[in-house]
């Protein structure tokens, strides 16, 4: 290694790079663009004295020496994180910015009504909503605060249960008009379902479709509420949906034989940032704001 300094934006540059596989994919989550992102690799790898990553036809691979880089600069991210999350538990005016992440269709009709009266409560603080189905990192301030089907395992969490989500079986009524809506005995033969995609064949909702209408056929699968729920309004065939969503459609519920299962929504955020106060106000307003259950 060279007498330079390694640069702490550099380092957060080569765990994004670790952690994503490319400078393509790495380079946007710092705003940065690919060659300056490349020129700043190449200059860090100078500084050390060596290469981090071997450059591959499928992506960057780290190299024994990038190994060893990455357990240290873990620890130094992990530490200068714990301190941002100090200062931001200490933060004593109701001001700032606040990351919130949820599923699609959560923060569309659940998040989006609740956080814009707490908007006009609170002018200074922004809320951010990430409509993602996937889990961010409470740990690396990805999210402030994350709303997910199932209780956080991580030790560091402050959680608690939020609300509970009752879903229903929809049509529109021009498939109904087509079709008809399935007898208490119908096995779902000459029907259509529109459902998860095959990635998620385990959730409850999936299993509960296959079995009450095992001759059905999928026509439209997504890993998207909003997308089935569009699809199912357009006549593509029956949804399971959450009941809140189906009301807001103007779908058509339709009665079944048996309960349809439904789902816990929990809360979440990190136990540093327990103490501030914009956070435990919104999280406040939210519970009040939210009946449970939808």
């Amino acid at each position: 290694m060279n007498h330079a300094r390694l640069d702490w934006d550099d380092l957060r540059l080569f765990l994004a790079i670790a952690r994503a596989g490319t400078l393509t994919a790495a380079a946007p989550q710092l705003r940065l663009s690919q060659p300056t992102a490349g020129r700043r690799l190449r200059s860090l790898e100078e500084v050390c004295g060596c290469a981090l990553f071997q450059r591959t036809p499928t992506g960057f691979r780290l190299t024994d020496e990038g190994e060893a880089m990455l357990r240290h600069a873990e620890r130094m991210e992990e530490e200068a994180l714990a301190l941002q999350r100090q200062f931001a538990g200490n933060d004593g005016e109701l001001q700032g910015q606040l990351r919130i992440s949820s599923s699609d269709w959560f923060a569309n009709l659940v998040l989006a009504p609740a956080t814009a009266a707490f908007s006009l409560l609170h002018p200074l603080v922004t809320i951010e909503i990430v409509a993602d189905f996937r889990l961010l990192s409470l740990d690396r301030r990805e999210a402030d605060l994350v709303f997910r089907l199932l209780p956080f395992d991580a030790p560091d969490v402050v959680q608690r249960r939020f609300t509970h989500i009752g879903y229903d079986l929809f049509a529109s009524p021009a498939y109904l008009a087509e079709r008809g809506a399935p007898e208490a005995a119908d096995d779902g033969d000459g029907h259509a379902l529109v459902g998860m995609d095959t990635q998620f064949d385990a959730l409850a909702d999936v299993a509960w479709l296959r079995r009450r209408f095992p001759r059905a056929r999928f026509a439209v699968r997504s890993n998207s509420r909003e997308v089935q729920a569009t699809a199912c309004a357009r006549g593509a065939g029956l949804a399971v949906l959450p009941s809140l969503m189906g009301q807001q459609l103007g779908l058509t519920r339709l009665e079944v034989d048996e309960p349809l299962p439904g789902r816990e929504i929990w809360l979440g955020y990190h136990t540093d940032l327990k103490r501030l106060r914009r956070l435990r106000a919104l999280v406040d307003h939210l519970s009040e704001a939210v009946s449970d259950p939808l």
